[in-house]
């Protein structure tokens, strides 16, 4: 057989899929667009067409929009840990979450779960039990001693935390909105290292 009979049969072949690729394209351009828009204003052909790929493909790996919202938040919760070796600092969490609210240029997906923006019932409390075990928890075990006391010290730091990062995006405080990131987190870490105290 001649090379360009060759080409010829190897262009007839259907080209195989990539399916952990596809799936990870999916996963990706859900989150940044969930982040940019929301869950409601989001739909399945813009990830698609943001994915490169069938937005069909959806229901295959992630069964419906709302599968693949939530894995795009267990995605947020993971890269958390990811990103900061010790989020059981609050200066670490300080720092990582008004960063993200800096680089989204306003509150992600995971951001809107906890204000109540969107999702229903399953996304908000797969979204709470995506930021426990993210930033929470760690933060939790640290600190040790009555594990209900330390929970709820943690959890009020982290709602703080949510609020300060998401009003800074807002412009409704401009002193909030300009101070730099690192004065920002040292405020913050006078204002909870007290409070998270063992």
């Amino acid at each position: 057989m001649d090379s360009s009979a060759t080409e010829h049969a190897m262009a007839q072949r259907p080209r195989r899929r990539d399916a952990a690729a596809s799936r990870k394209a999916l996963l990706d351009a859900a989150r940044a667009l969930f982040g940019e828009r929301g869950y409601d204003r989001t739909t399945l052909r813009d990830i698609g067409e943001r994915a490169g790929v069938d937005a069909a493909l959806v229901a295959r790996y992630y069964g419906n929009k709302a599968g693949l919202y939530l894995a795009a938040i267990e995605e947020d919760g993971a890269d958390a840990v990811a990103a900061r070796r010790d989020l059981a600092r609050i200066g670490a969490l300080a720092d990582f979450l008004v960063a993200r609210i800096d680089d989204l240029g306003g509150p992600g997906a995971i951001f809107r779960l906890a204000l109540g923006e969107e999702g229903d019932d399953t996304a908000r409390a797969e979204g709470a039990a995506a930021v426990r075990r993210a930033m929470v928890d760690p933060m939790v075990e640290r600190i040790g001693g009555d594990p209900d006391d330390a929970r709820r010290r943690v959890e009020i730091a982290v709602a703080s935390l949510i609020g300060v990062a998401v009003t800074r995006s807002t412009g409704f405080f401009p002193e909030l909105t300009t101070v730099p990131r690192a004065e920002l987190v040292a405020l913050v870490e006078q204002a909870f290292g007290g409070f998270l105290s063992e």
